[in-house]
């Protein structure tokens, strides 16, 4: 059982690590709200994961891989990124946006759930990883739910760091600074929106 939770510990920094639309979001919001609110969209990232490991755990040979799942997956994942990397670029701030504005929380922990459950990857990452214990490494079903623990573990805890060290270059913000991120920002979501429809596309990467 130890063993299984610090191999998920370990498993989950090594997915957190992977550079995606919830890392720059994260930031985003820390250097703008501080850590408090990052800590909502933490939350609603790791709410998806437990939906995503959920169904994964119930029997990863029921799961539909690729085919129209994926199809229908990555039309919505690139549909809502399309739009949030737009509204980022539109974006007006001044200078009272730079102080800490209250918000909502419920709102915050959506965004995130949204972001993280409508990344393909993240669904098939875990498909795998549940295939791979209950098939390769034999693991109980004490000992899987005992992994998942430590990665979601790990993976909420990389996600304070990240934040955590965001806040920090709050003192080099400025109105143009803000919007050069929020442009960033965009354009980063907007290419993931891009690379996600790919293979709808018949496109390899």
């Amino acid at each position: 059982m130890t063993y299984s939770f610090f191999y998920g510990l370990g498993t989950g920094i090594i997915l957190s690590s992977m550079l995606g639309t919830v890392f720059f979001f994260l930031v985003q919001n820390s250097i703008l709200y501080g850590i408090k609110h990052a800590v909502y969209i933490a939350c609603g990232v790791i709410l998806s994961d437990i939906l995503l490991i959920s169904l994964c755990y119930i029997n990863a040979s029921f799961i539909p891989n690729g085919g129209t799942t994926e199809f229908i997956v990555r039309i919505v994942g690139a549909v809502f990124l399309l739009i949030l990397g737009i509204s980022s670029i539109v974006k007006k701030r001044h200078v009272k946006q730079i102080k800490i504005i209250k918000q909502n929380p419920i709102k915050l922990a959506t965004k995130g759930f949204i972001l993280n459950i409508a990344n393909p990857s993240n669904f098939f990452s875990w498909l795998s990883i549940a295939a791979m214990l209950k098939n390769a490494l034999h693991y109980t079903p004490g000992e899987r739910i005992t992994f998942f623990a430590g990665a979601l573990s790990s993976i909420f805890g990389m996600e304070m760091v990240i934040s955590f060290g965001a806040r920090y270059l709050k003192r080099w913000m400025s109105v143009k600074v803000l919007h050069i991120i929020d442009i960033v920002l965009g354009i980063v979501f907007i290419v993931f929106s891009i690379v996600l429809l790919f293979p709808v596309l018949g496109i390899s990467r």
